[in-house]
């Protein structure tokens, strides 16, 4: 070995301890903050929580990864919430870790370490790693797969093509944005002549094979279901109201600044506004390749009808490499070190906001607070759980499928359900929980509503039983209206 290699290796060794050293740093921070229980589930938290009271292959909503996970998550770390998020600063850790070695081997140990570091302060991630969603698995199965695509073109072993086939299916299961890996790796080879001279065909169609076997489970599931995941999918993109709110496409497009930090969303509108240097390096080529095709897909659904920030989420595996990459050849490494100081300061200020807040007299409300989706359940809960107590055999009922998954969560009841005269399914307690489920059963009805007579009108008795729970600001009310009601006659349909 030469002196030169000898000294890469040194450079290499020390940089790789770097990011493990600020990757278990901060993930120590964020399971920290996660264990002082701050902050009560979401709905779509507390769903998972449910779905993984029943493990299957599938849900209505989502592929059965998330569901999977916190089953094993709550059974190590029990059912509070610190066992049902643990796994997503873990999964972001691993993500970062990934990037790492992506970096290293496309350009070096400088811009793996960048690449990490970069990624595992991102204002997105440190949001999605306070809560359970499906997007910290997602990103864990895309990065492999881009690792596993960068030892493919960088002459590795075809047994990679077996790795990447098991992690798009796997990854598919996870959430089905990673059905557009394939499509991105296919458009870099399309780029590359030589390269898809180099491969062939064998191995690309091994690991859309085997893609296929992993992820068919849930195909199954589907179509026993009527393809009820899929078509949840096309209604939330709404493409049947395109153009309706053409806004919607510039505030996505402006909330990226937000997911990705501004420097780093700046420096990669940059990077992108040269196109042609990009695809002349294989490097660069096969990172902007695997991020073209969602971008594109994202930007078209936003400005037709709608995305949520967090859609783009998988873009910025690729391209905080590239970003890393693109700024550290211009000598400009330094802006970097200001992105991740400014994420480690909007965390900071985001970990303490109510502490702050306190401390400066401020009083919070529902417009100030960006927490207050998480705030204000448990006391409800808990009072719902002592009325049902006092009512053995009552179903929980609510109108709104976040709230009653919340409900679920906090107050334990042994049955629930959801009503739903119009007899659509538009979620997953429509699919599982109809009222119809309980002929003869008395139902607690939790409302916000102090008069619900469209819903006790379709009973032979009501009874009112108080309130439940408390108001959280003067502008945000988490009080309840509580009724017994026997004897369903029917949604009158």
């Amino acid at each position: 070995m030469t002196l030169a290699r000898e000294r890469q290796a040194a450079d290499g060794a020390g940089f790789g301890l770097v990011v493990l050293i600020v990757v278990a740093i901060v993930t120590l921070a964020r399971l920290v903050f996660l264990a002082l229980d701050r902050y009560d589930l979401s709905g779509d938290e507390a769903q998972y929580w449910v779905w993984s009271l029943s493990p299957d292959l599938g849900y209505y909503s989502k592929p059965p990864l998330v569901a999977w996970i916190v089953r094993a998550s709550t059974a190590l770390f029990g059912d509070g919430t610190f066992g049902v998020r643990v796994a997503s600063p873990i999964a972001h850790a691993v993500t970062a870790l990934l990037l790492y070695l992506i970096g290293q081997r496309l350009y070096g140990a400088k811009v793996g370490l960048w690449s990490a570091v970069l990624y595992a302060t991102l204002p997105a991630v440190f949001v999605s790693s306070l809560l359970i969603s499906t997007d910290p698995f997602l990103l864990v199965f895309w990065a492999a797969a881009l690792y596993a695509s960068v030892r493919l073109t960088d002459g590795g072993h075809p047994r990679w093509w077996l790795a990447l086939g098991l992690i798009v299916g796997l990854g598919t299961l996870a959430k089905y944005a990673m059905a557009m890996f394939p499509v991105g790796l296919a458009l870099f080879f399309a780029w590359s002549p030589e390269e898809r001279r180099r491969v062939g065909w064998r191995g690309p169609v091994l690991a859309l094979a085997l893609a296929v076997v992993f992820y068919l489970p849930n195909l199954v599931w589907n179509l026993e279901h009527g393809l009820v995941s899929y078509r949840h999918t096309a209604d939330n993109a709404n493409l049947a109201g395109a153009f309706d709110r053409p806004f919607k496409g510039v505030e996505f497009l402006l909330s990226q600044f937000g997911v990705f930090g501004p420097i780093p969303f700046t420096l990669l509108l940059l990077a992108l506004a040269r196109p042609r240097a990009l695809i002349a390096d294989r490097r660069s080529r096969l990172l902007l390749s695997v991020l073209l095709p969602l971008a594109l897909m994202m930007v078209v659904v936003a400005f037709l009808s709608r995305a949520n920030a967090n859609w783009a989420a998988p873009l910025y595996v690729s391209a905080t490499v590239l970003v890393a990459a693109w700024t550290i050849e211009r000598g400009r490494a330094w802006l970097l070190g200001t992105a991740v100081a400014i994420h480690l300061l909007a965390a900071g200020v985001m970990a303490g906001y109510h502490d702050l807040a306190r401390l400066a007299g401020v009083e919070l409300s529902a417009r100030t607070d960006p927490f207050k989706r998480l705030e204000g359940w448990r006391p409800l809960g808990g009072d719902v759980a002592r009325m049902l107590a006092s009512h053995p055999g009552a179903v929980l009922l609510m109108e709104d499928r976040m709230d009653l998954a919340t409900m679920i969560y906090q107050a334990r009841p042994a049955a629930w359900a959801k009503w739903n005269p119009a007899g659509r399914v538009r979620d997953h307690w429509d699919l599982t929980a109809d009222v119809l489920r309980y002929p003869g059963a008395s139902f607690l009805l939790v409302t916000p509503n102090p008069k619900p007579d469209d819903i006790a009108g379709r009973f032979a008795r009501s009874t009112p039983l108080g309130t439940a729970g408390r108001p959280l600001y003067r502008d945000l009310d988490r009080t309840h209206h509580l009724f017994m009601l026997e004897g369903f006659r029917g949604y009158g349909r």
